[in-house]
């Protein structure tokens, strides 16, 4: 440590010291040190955590290779479904004038290539998939104040004034769910959340929050291992109907609203989030051409607020909101 540094470190209080080096952080990022490799233990520069403003462009040469293979080009049909951060991907598509399959009308407001709607877990992906590839899946339909409704698709999907409406909808929608995947060459899958509801009387995943609280309904969090099985059981049912099928999978960055199957929403969607990243982990290391799009890490791991410079380490203003925290819930 230099003098300077020294006679300064001896005269500040320890509060503004630390002010001035989250200060210092914060000019930094912008004028980062090249980002290289380091040979002497064999490492890429991909392999070493990026500086600065250099996140993004780091993180563009380091993930190019691992989605080697996947090409979309402007006559490339594409498709996505998931949930709302989904909908970023299919306007891009559509604006850019690439061929985004559309199979079937949809809510004006979320876009995607059939009515499914937002399709925020696993286990709704998964009927999806299971209707749409099979012809004996159970149709159940339900009805609230404001008409008859197919429960496994979200309330965008829409009401019909009917029953019989209702099921003609229904029918009409899983035929056109079919077509979109089996027309498409590349599927963007993004997984959302890992909490839903379950209907006790039939064990189906509903697509949206029940109109009613009853016993019917068991608010759920899904496991590491019941998302893994489903989703890897749902990707390998679309390669038997369409065998060219590349599936690009990413994770929203978005937390959940609310949470009604923990106590604290916060820590729940964190949870979910890694359960999440983890089985598209698992998917691309299992399931050929299948690759993974970090929109979850550009979101989060890029965050000037709360870390210092090297993208790293926290700051210390964060850090004394961490331990304020922790002193008044844990400390008596």
């Amino acid at each position: 440590m230099s003098f300077a540094k020294r006679l300064l470190k001896s005269l500040l209080p320890r509060r503004a010291q630390r002010f001035l080096r989250d200060a210092y952080e914060s000019m930094r990022r912008h004028r980062p040190a090249s980002h290289r490799g380091r040979p002497r233990y064999d490492l890429s520069a991909a392999q070493i955590y990026p500086e600065g403003v250099q996140f993004d462009d780091c993180l563009r040469d380091g993930i190019a290779p691992l989605l080697h293979g996947l090409v979309i080009t402007k006559d490339t049909p594409v498709a996505s479904i998931g949930s709302c951060f989904a909908e970023e991907f299919a306007h891009h598509m559509r604006e850019r004038g690439f061929r985004y399959v559309t199979a079937e009308e949809t809510a004006r407001d979320f876009p995607t290539s059939a009515n499914w709607g937002r399709v925020y877990t696993i286990p709704c992906f998964r009927q999806i998939v299971l209707y749409s590839t099979t012809s004996d899946f159970p149709m159940p339909i339900e009805r609230s104040d404001n008409g008859w409704f197919d429960p496994l698709r979200e309330e965008d999907t829409g009401y019909l004034a009917t029953r019989d409406e209702a099921e003609a909808a229904i029918r009409a929608h899983r035929a056109a769910s079919r077509r979109a995947f089996a027309e498409t060459r590349v599927l963007i899958l993004t997984l959302g959340q890992s909490e839903g509801w379950i209907d006790r009387r039939t064990g189906l995943a509903w697509g949206r929050r029940p109109p009613r609280d009853d016993d019917q309904f068991d608010a759920r969090t899904f496991s590491l291992e019941e998302n893994v099985a489903w989703l890897e059981e749902s990707l390998t049912r679309l390669r038997a109907l369409n065998p060219e099928l590349d599936l690009l999978l990413t994770v929203s960055p978005v937390p959940r609203f609310a949470t009604f199957a923990e106590a604290e929403v916060i820590t729940a969607s964190f949870a979910a989030k890694c359960t999440l990243r983890l089985a598209a982990e698992r998917m691309t290391r299992a399931l050929p051409r299948t690759w993974y799009f970090p929109a979850l890490e550009m979101t989060l791991a890029y965050n000037p607020y709360a870390l210092r410079s090297d993208n790293r380490h926290v700051k210390y203003a964060r850090v004394d909101r961490i331990l304020a925290l922790f002193d008044a819930t844990v400390v008596r």
